[in-house]
């Protein structure tokens, strides 16, 4: 792939100028299609608020439908993963968006509990096909020594707009109405799925086109001694994101912050991770990403943890700031981990298994995230999501240990 031509452009800093050269056109495509999507992400981080305020249904029906969804994102994981090897990673994405952007249109108009749970598992399982194909196009277009890099540029593009839509929805939610969010989510998924239909180029490499199925199985990934304990990292870490979007509403309402206060609060995450990981995440990796993403992951969890502590806008905004920095670094470096671990005609089905990881952990995390919240109060969710980040850190030093080792015993093989 030829990287991206472009001009002396003297109101650029040098610096962006190379940023730009140093990857190609498409990838950049891919970026802009991405941040649009998820500027429109309106619907779950407000999801949990919106089935109890506006539908008014109770937790365990709440429970029941973000299972539901996380249901959903499993199958995706997996079906994505095949489509994007077997299908192609471009006609995957638009799949996806244009699929979810109809299901979304469908919930608007659904207040029956179950009818929604239903909806919510076919959401998880079309709206999120398009992860692995993202990934394994990431990888397709970039050199090894890229990855950590290319991978945070998505995950900026993805806080970028992250920073902006919550704001949005918020407004939304309480000057114009919910179903807006619904409405404005799906138009975004389409905006995207054109963009990426129009301009993107089909990535997947040819020994993956010429029409013979590779005798690659997904089970063979799940026997990668190296990748085992990434997937259990992944879900540990995803058991705690996932309190993002279920769990940590109720909690700020119930220290009374408003739906708007909770939009701008949520912005701040993403807002965050535009400012500091283009700069930050180049100096991780030259530390050393094994050593770097353990301790990460311990501060991602027991950082979210810290939102039981407070109780006041002002701090449940610096709670989200010191996560944050262990959110920056976590998703890039363990994408380029992903990436290298993976055989070229086995990418897509790599990372969809390690999104069917964090998948699993949108079935469990809802339920248990809500109902430690209603039984156990604060602090035993606290106590819980703390206990999380060390079973993620010892499972990426276990990973660390066997790719070192690995390394060492391939020049004697």
């Amino acid at each position: 792939m030829s990287a991206l031509e472009l001009p002396a452009l003297p109101f650029l800093p040098k610096h962006f100028a190379a940023m730009f050269r140093s990857f190609p056109r498409s990838f950049w495509l891919l970026i802009a299609g991405m941040f649009v999507n998820r500027l429109g992400a309106f619907v779950l981080p407000f999801l949990a608020i919106y089935l109890r305020e506006h539908e008014g249904f109770g937790t365990a029906e709440v429970a029941r439908i973000l299972m539901g969804w996380g249901l959903g994102c499993v199958v995706a994981g997996v079906v994505g993963g095949q489509l994007t090897d077997r299908w192609g990673r471009k006609a995957t994405m638009v799949l996806s968006l244009c699929g979810g952007a109809a299901v979304l249109l469908a919930l608007v108009h659904t207040h029956d509990a179950l009818l929604f749970a239903a909806l919510a598992l076919v959401l998880g399982s079309v709206a999120e096909l398009y992860r692995p194909a993202v990934a394994a196009t990431i990888s397709d277009l970039t050199a090894p020594h890229q990855r950590a890099q290319a991978f945070a540029y998505l995950t900026w593009a993805y806080n970028l707009g992250f920073a902006i839509s919550p704001v949005i929805a918020g407004w939304c939610a309480k000057h114009v109405g919910f179903a807006w969010l619904f409405y404005g989510d799906a138009a975004t998924m389409l905006l995207a799925a054109a963009v990426l239909a129009l301009f993107l180029p089909e990535t997947r490499p040819k020994l993956l086109s010429s029409g013979s199925q590779p005798a690659f199985r997904s089970l063979d990934a799940l026997r990668d001694r190296r990748f085992q304990p990434l997937l259990l990292a992944a879900f540990a870490i995803g058991l705690v994101m996932i309190q993002f979007a279920t769990s940590l509403g109720p909690l700020l309402r119930g220290d009374g912050i408003d739906l708007e206060t909770f939009g701008r609060i949520s912005a701040v995450n993403g807002l965050l991770i535009v400012l500091v990981q283009p700069w930050l995440v180049p100096r991780l990796e030259q530390w050393g990403r094994y050593r770097v993403i353990p301790l990460a992951a311990l501060l991602f969890c027991g950082g979210f943890a810290l939102h039981a502590t407070a109780d006041t806008a002002w701090m449940h905004v610096a709670v989200l700031a010191s996560w944050t920095l262990g959110e920056v670094a976590i998703f890039p470096l363990c994408n380029a981990v992903v990436s290298e671990l993976a055989p070229e005609s086995a990418r897509g089905r790599y990372q969809g298994l390690y999104w069917m990881a964090w998948a699993c952990s949108n079935v469990v995390g809802p339920p248990v995230g809500l109902l430690l919240l209603a039984e156990t109060g604060e602090l035993g969710w606290a106590l819980f999501l703390a206990a999380l980040g060390f079973v993620a850190a010892f499972a990426l030093l276990v990973m660390a240990r066997r790719i070192r080792a690995e390394a060492r015993t391939r020049p004697l093989a």
